[in-house]
């Protein structure tokens, strides 16, 4: 089937809003993982990406609206992290789950990253506008890794003792802390301590 010139038009507009909105979240990215949140103004992400701001609310209605969508960018990788081992496999052994469970670790070990989440959790902190739109994301955001940690709990017929939203909330609360506390001495690395967790609460053996 052949497309006219007006789809053809009406695509490569849909594209260029697209290149454009990845542009301005990767502006974003960079600058509140260097100077924090409030360094992160509409005008200074827009001359970091290189757009004026009439581009800025094409794409976003607020700068809080930029901050979510970076959020949920975010999250949505580390599913698509979990998941993608998950898919590999149509019949994964506890090991290649295991290090899908610890795939989690590998993000907190990218400085930018794990810059991001402390600096947008601690905004919430602040910004109780902002905190109920993060609360309802992240809430989203442990219903879907929930559901995979219940896929690998039900495919290899583990015993958890909690569920799997609160094994979700309890490996991320892992996670935020590695970030602030790796560099302990002798602290447990973090994907260590995410399978240890993993393997306690749902009764599975050491051996694989």
């Amino acid at each position: 089937m052949t497309t006219g010139p007006g789809e053809h038009k009406r695509r490569s507009r849909r594209e260029m809003q697209q290149d454009t909105r990845a542009r301005l979240l990767e502006a974003a990215f960079h600058i509140v993982a260097e100077g924090g949140v409030a360094a992160a103004s509409i005008r200074g992400v827009c001359e970091r990406a290189g757009f004026s701001q009439g581009a800025f609310y094409s794409n976003f209605a607020s700068k809080d609206e930029l901050l979510l969508a970076l959020m949920e960018g975010y999250m949505a990788e580390i599913i698509a992290v979990l998941d993608g081992v998950v898919d590999q496999h149509s019949d994964p052994s506890l090991e290649d789950s295991l290090r899908a469970i610890a795939g989690l670790a590998e993000l907190a070990q990218r400085p930018v990253l794990s810059l991001l989440a402390i600096e947008l959790h601690l905004h919430a902190r602040r910004d109780p506008g902002f905190a109920e739109h993060f609360d309802r994301v992240k809430t989203n955001y442990h219903k879907q890794f929930a559901q995979v940690i219940a896929k690998l709990i039900d495919h290899h017929g583990l015993k958890p003792i909690i569920s799997p939203l609160q094994m979700s909330i309890a490996m991320h609360a892992l996670w935020s802390g590695s970030i602030v506390q790796a560099t302990v001495e002798d602290a447990l690395p973090v994907d260590e301590a995410i399978i240890l967790m993993f393997r306690t609460a749902t009764g599975c053996s050491n051996a694989a």
